[in-house]
């Protein structure tokens, strides 16, 4: 199945990438070269090594795009720096070491249910800057593209989701200790009672909220299905119960409204019978 078209930020990201691993592998054959002896017929020169590993990335690994130029391996060997290096050090608003915090500061919000958006990203990016610069920093803040180029500039780490909600008492019941000491209950009693796998009966219930909240684009761990946001969970639920066994059957779902009247309109179109 074919996956999303890359943009032309992504697919530039993808080719300086692969360059610089590719000016990295002749730096590291010509220091290797280097250790052999001045009259050994093994020896070669930088330029040689630059053509055989410039031809090996585009003929054996397939990046045709791909340059391992003398000159700019020379100057690397020389202690020169890349143009991404020297754009992050001199034009990036954040340093690595601050790119790199927000990463896990974006994701580690996301696993608690809170993701940040554009807009709250952008909030938490003013802040760095304003207190490590102060005035030399612009009051309107980063640009309005920023947030989107920095998700782009991350996307081996993050991405972009529309938001699934998650009830708060439901967001703060998932920590590894309760989910440690739930599963070795269950796995002691099954065990001491010698329970049998027809005998096992998983049941688990959901609500839904008519109407549903606002679902919103925010930033998460990249390459997951699903990004939850916790939300409040005291407006009007409908709750559905499932029930499955552990050899596979199940029951039909059963499905609570809140009213004080059945609706016939409620079981048309009930295609998993539930009750």
């Amino acid at each position: 199945m074919p996956g999303r078209p890359k943009s032309q930020t992504k697919k530039s990201q993808i080719h300086s990438e692969k360059q610089e691993e590719a000016l990295t592998d002749a730096i590291k054959v010509y220091l290797e070269n280097q250790q052999k002896p001045e009259d050994s017929e093994e020896r070669k020169s930088l330029r040689k090594i630059c053509k055989e590993v410039e031809e090996e990335w585009q003929e054996k690994k397939g990046y045709r795009n791909v340059r391992v130029a003398r000159d700019t391996v020379q100057r690397r060997l020389q202690g020169g720096r890349s143009c991404h290096q020297f754009n992050m050090e001199t034009n990036s608003w954040l340093t690595t070491d601050e790119e790199k915090l927000l990463v896990i500061f974006c994701l580690d919000y996301a696993a608690r249910g809170f993701p940040l958006n554009h807009r709250t990203l952008k909030l938490h990016v003013d802040n760095i800057l304003r207190a490590r610069l102060g005035n030399d920093f612009p009051e309107s803040g980063v640009g309005k593209n920023w947030t989107d180029r920095f998700v782009e500039r991350q996307s081996n780490s993050l991405g972009r989701y529309w938001t699934a909600p998650l009830d708060t008492a439901r967001g703060r019941a998932v920590n590894k200790t309760t989910n440690e000491r739930w599963y070795n209950l269950l796995g002691d009693t099954i065990k001491k009672n010698n329970i049998e796998e027809d005998c096992i009966w998983a049941a688990d219930e959901t609500g839904f909220q008519p109407g549903g909240g606002v679902k919103e684009r925010v930033i998460g761990p990249a390459h997951i299905k699903t990004q939850h946001q916790q939300r409040d969970g005291d407006r009007e639920n409908i709750t559905v119960m499932v029930t499955i066994c552990a050899d596979g059957d199940e029951i039909p779902p059963t499905v609570i409204y809140k009213g004080k009247t059945f609706s016939t309109a409620w079981h048309q179109a009930n295609t998993l019978k539930a009750s």
